[in-house]
């Protein structure tokens, strides 16, 4: 009864069991085996085990003999059938007695291959997670709540720059290092983990350098590894980095937020930052100072209430524009409503920020308070106007009468009073010019000059140009030159302005030209518009003064230092009236080479003439 209730019990447990004679042949077998082996239990018995198994029963300690510690003995078997394959077996060899007095031997199976397999992946984890750990460079320590015992990595020493082999307690070298001020927190962890009041802590302190000579940051996770019996925390695992170099961009990082804070709030320009919707997230003192309003009231309102409603729509394109990226920033000069009523008038400078997925996040806006200047700017303005439109009336009477002296021919006047006569009516020509540039800059820049575009030829537009500058050619020593591609092409034009146009450019480049060169004329059609080039061999334009040749009253060099006179305002004009003919101007230059100004034309299209807008 004894033996079938523990065979029952060995069948029940799946384990897989051979019992051996003194000779060591199978006598008796689980089912098990047939499982393993892939042979059943009545081909086995009567079989040697060595025709089995290549094992010695021989070598199996006798199960009296408590002292005997054999281990498994594990063997490389290949079993296979259809389904599985077993790469390896783990024998357990026994000997004993059976109640008769015979000897006996048994061989325990063991299917060995998962186990290996998982002792190969386990070693494998454990060698990528050294690694992992090694090149994070984290310090690995265990505490010992028991005995206040600690054993610390390698990494571990080298964060507290010890040696691997020095002989020095370190816990105590620890708490010497450790920040007064930091070490009651840097001990608070492994508080609440040896007191069960958390499972997990962590904690940032700083440690001094071993030299004694800088400070740096540590961070230390502890959490609870083992308990005892009764669930209480008895082991402490703790890994340890060094996070100085974090440490210090937070710091960089809070010190440039507080400059940006300070230069937010005390700047003398007002400062914003708008939602994309148009309302106020935040505003400085100086933008509520601007607008009249208290930082509450307008952070419960939007920019669109306090724009001019004329100036709204503009603001409002440039913000469209911002969001589908067609610009980056955008300035004008606009109106605001302050809270007084009070119209005032600003300029404005927004840009779009965007998250790093390139998604719109807010407006950053800059106002200044141009009131004054725009102010300021009409009354020169008027003034200028007012002053010229009084010399003009006089200076046409004294020009007529000296052009009336000059053609007197009843009394012949003397050689020195003919000279005299000359001069006058010279520098009166360039009085007039000079009041005619003024009126025509003022007209343009306040864009109150209407033109008048009609569908011409270019060709003879050109060709009218030369043949009314030839004078101006031949002072200067120079020639005039045209190259016309095509003579049918026609453009939008203003007839009286085109002509304005090419006088000025023809008088910049005679002045600038080497005496005895060309100037050259082209016109050619381009895929969308006409392009008109004129071109000169000379000094060139300064590098100095590119950015500024088109800006008003600007000029190279010093006024005693130039070759040639001038008001400054030629190009800016010229500039003016070709952009709002709907062309573009530009200009090429080489030092000691050619220079060539090109402007475009919008091209005519269809029979007839069009009337021209106002500007």
């Amino acid at each position: 009864m004894t033996e079938t209730l523990v065979d029952m019990a060995l069948e029940a447990a799946g384990l897989a069991v051979l019992v051996l004679d003194e000779t060591g042949r199978i006598i008796e077998t689980t089912r098990s085996v047939a499982t393993l082996l892939k042979r059943p239990p009545e081909d086995l018995i009567g079989r040697p085990i060595a025709s089995v198994l290549p094992i010695d029963p021989a070598v199996a300690p006798d199960v009296r003999d408590e002292a005997a510690q054999a281990p498994p003995k594990v063997i490389k078997l290949e079993i296979s059938d259809a389904q599985e394959r077993h790469d390896a077996l783990a024998v357990n060899l026994v000997h004993w007695v059976d109640p008769a007095g015979n000897r006996r031997t048994s061989a325990i199976l063991r299917d060995y291959s998962s186990e290996a397999e998982l002792a190969r992946i386990a070693q494998r984890d454990l060698i990528r997670s050294d690694h992992a750990i090694q090149g994070a460079n984290i310090g690995v320590f265990e505490y010992d709540l028991r005995t206040e015992a600690v054993s610390v990595s390698p990494i571990w020493r080298k964060l507290l720059e010890l040696e691997p082999s020095e002989n020095i307690d370190v816990q105590a070298e620890w708490r010497s290092r450790v920040h007064p001020d930091d070490l009651a927190g840097a001990l608070e962890p492994i508080r609440l983990c040896g007191e069960d009041l958390a499972e997990r802590a962590r904690c940032e302190y700083r440690l001094m350098s071993r030299d004694r000579t800088q400070w740096r940051w540590m961070q230390t996770d502890i959490a609870v590894a083992l308990r005892d019996a009764a669930g209480k925390p008895t082991t402490l695992v703790g890994a340890q980095t060094d996070i100085t170099e974090r440490k210090n961009t937070e710091e960089a990082l809070l010190i440039s937020l507080e400059e940006f804070r300070m230069a937010f709030e005390h700047a003398s320009i007002g400062k914003a930052i708008v939602a994309l919707d148009g309302r106020w997230l935040r505003l400085n003192p100086a933008y509520c100072s601007l607008l009249g309003y208290d930082e509450a009231e307008l952070l419960a309102s939007d920019f669109q209430s306090v724009t001019h409603p004329d100036d709204l729509e503009r603001d409002l394109s440039n913000v469209r524009a911002l969001l589908a990226g067609e610009i980056s920033t955008y300035r004008i000069d606009k109106r605001y409503i302050r809270a007084d009523g009070e119209i005032i008038w600003v300029h404005l400078a927004a840009s779009l920020v965007r998250d790093p997925h390139g998604q719109p996040m807010y407006f950053i806006a800059q106002v200044a308070d141009i009131t004054e200047q725009r102010r300021l700017d009409q009354m020169k303005s008027e003034f200028v106007s007012v002053v010229t439109h009084e010399l003009r009336t006089p200076l046409t009477a004294i020009l007529g009468s000296l052009t009336l002296l000059a053609h007197y021919d009843d009394n012949k006047f003397p050689d020195e009073i003919q000279r005299l006569l000359f001069i006058a009516k010279t520098n009166g020509d360039r009085l007039h010019q000079l009041i005619d540039d003024i009126l025509d800059f003022q007209k343009f820049s306040a864009r109150q000059m209407r033109l008048s575009l009609t569908r011409l030829p270019v060709a003879n537009l050109v060709e009218e140009t030369l043949l009314v500058n030839m004078a101006t050619a031949d002072r200067n020593r120079v020639k005039y030159a045209s190259t016309i591609a095509d003579r049918a092409m026609t453009g939008m034009v203003d007839r009286k302005r085109f002509h304005q146009v090419m006088a000025n450019l023809l008088s910049n480049a005679t002045k600038f030209a080497t005496p005895g060169t060309v100037v050259e004329v082209r016109a050619e059609r381009l895929a969308r518009a006409i392009r008109v080039t004129v071109s000169n061999m000379g000094p060139g334009i300064p590098e100095s003064f590119r950015d500024r040749i088109f800006t008003p009253f600007s000029q190279a060099g010093s006024v005693s230092g130039r070759r040639a006179g001038g008001t400054g305002l030629g190009l800016s004009i010229t500039k003016q009236i070709v952009e709002q003919m709907g062309g573009d101007i530009g200009f090429d230059s080489e030092t000691d080479g050619m220079t060539t100004f090109w402007f475009t034309l919008r091209p005519g299209e269809g029979p007839g003439s069009e009337a021209g807008s106002p500007a």
